[in-house]
């Protein structure tokens, strides 16, 4: 990708409301793209030279592809187990409308009512696609901290690699060696709980001997075009993608949650009103066989359980705990692009470092929300 957020990612842009915010989004930090890399190498070919990994990208792609498979099935899943109970109860409090067909509606209702529920319940008792799911999430994140770590904890040896082949060679023997260090994917899938707990410094780290920081490079040509682009790649890029995650897109968690929380305060007051209409009715002398008395319980029964169905959503999604997890990573990294643009090279350093750990923070967090939410012991 483009080491400069194109401008439909730039933080000022608005996003349509039906609109997917993550649309045309192609992992721009670690250039996953041919037209990526060819804009990188037309501005700054040396650039290129050591920021392209080969190695590395056809390991994300390899894994990037399952995570969102097993994301969508997770997550369309529990929508459509939701949505088949909450037609079946409301198909059974119309039923008795129905003259003539109340038994076979009532039937489909009752069908459609256990089969949301039988859904739903293997949707939650699943544990094994949960964890493959959050596994390969998680150990796609690490390839992608894997990428910035070894460039932020080999500067010097990055900026010379641009000009010296020696010095390229050397620093594609370091990145072959930090590769060797990852974990096998499966094995993550098969450590989810425990990546549900507490964060360590050391875990931020993917080879342990980079906790320690290196001092900071001298000054030199190959950093003067290697600390802009690490700036664009690390800071901004991140910035464009969480500013889509808060846009005013109705795909974003924010408008979601905000849509499904009016939702559930509203509804209530739906059927409270349609529940006194009912008994307002049969005070006036109907009956509850009378049809308007039928229709008003009908509607109070139908907006309690989509008012119920949407806060099932709002929780099982998690809509409101991960708006406000973008929140907070979008202010950490914002605090972190301005550590690096205040200070000298070991501040700028130290900022790359910083970057390091509020990313693995939010992805570990977000492993443990997801994992929390569904976990059964």
């Amino acid at each position: 990708m483009s080491m400069t957020p194109p401008p439909e990612v730039e933080t000022e842009a608005r996003i349509g409301l039906f609109s997917d915010p993550l649309a045309d989004w192609a992992n721009d930090d670690i250039l996953m793209t041919k037209p990526a890399r060819a804009v990188l190498g037309q501005r700054h070919l040396q650039g290129l030279r050591v920021l392209d990994w080969p190695e590395l990208r056809q390991l994300f792609a390899r894994y990037e592809t399952p995570a969102n498979k097993h994301a969508r099935r997770d997550r369309g899943l529990g929508l459509i187990s939701v949505t088949m109970a909450v037609l079946g109860m409301m198909l059974a409090a119309f039923a008795p409308m129905a003259s003539g067909f109340e038994r076979w509606l009532g039937l489909a209702a009752a069908a459609l009512t256990l089969t949301g529920a039988g859904l739903t319940a293997f949707h939650w008792l699943d544990a094994t696609s949960k964890a493959r799911w959050l596994g390969n999430r998680f150990w796609t994140e690490r390839v992608r901290g894997l990428y910035f770590q070894a460039i932020v904890n080999n500067l010097d040896l990055v900026a010379r690699a641009m000009t010296d082949n020696d010095a390229l060679r050397e620093w594609k023997a370091v990145r072959a060696h930090a590769l060797e260090q990852l974990p096998r994917p499966d094995d993550v899938a098969a450590q989810i709980s425990k990546l549900a707990g507490t964060v360590e410094e050391a875990d931020v780290w993917v080879v342990p001997a980079w906790m320690k920081s290196a001092p900071p490079p001298a000054p030199s040509e190959g950093l003067d075009i290697l600390v802009p682009l690490l700036r664009s790649q690390r800071f901004d890029v991140q910035l464009a993608y969480v500013d889509r995650k808060l846009s005013d897109s109705l795909r974003t968690p924010g408008r979601r949650s905000e849509v499904v929380r009016r939702g559930s305060e509203v509804l209530p007051a739906v059927a409270v009103l349609a529940a006194a209409a009912a008994g307002i009715l049969m005070a006036l002398g109907l009956t509850p066989a009378d049809a308007f008395v039928r229709l008003a319980l009908a509607v109070a029964a139908s907006a309690a359980a989509v008012a119920l169905a949407l806060r099932v959503i709002n929780d099982s999604m998690l809509l409101s705990e991960d708006a406000s997890r973008y929140a907070w990573y979008s202010a950490a990294v914002l605090r972190a692009r301005n550590r690096f643009d205040a200070g000298d090279m070991g501040e700028k350093l130290a900022a790359l470092r910083d970057m390091e750990t509020v990313a693995y923070r939010d992805l570990r967090e977000f492993v443990a929300a997801h994992w929390r939410a569904r976990y059964v012991p």
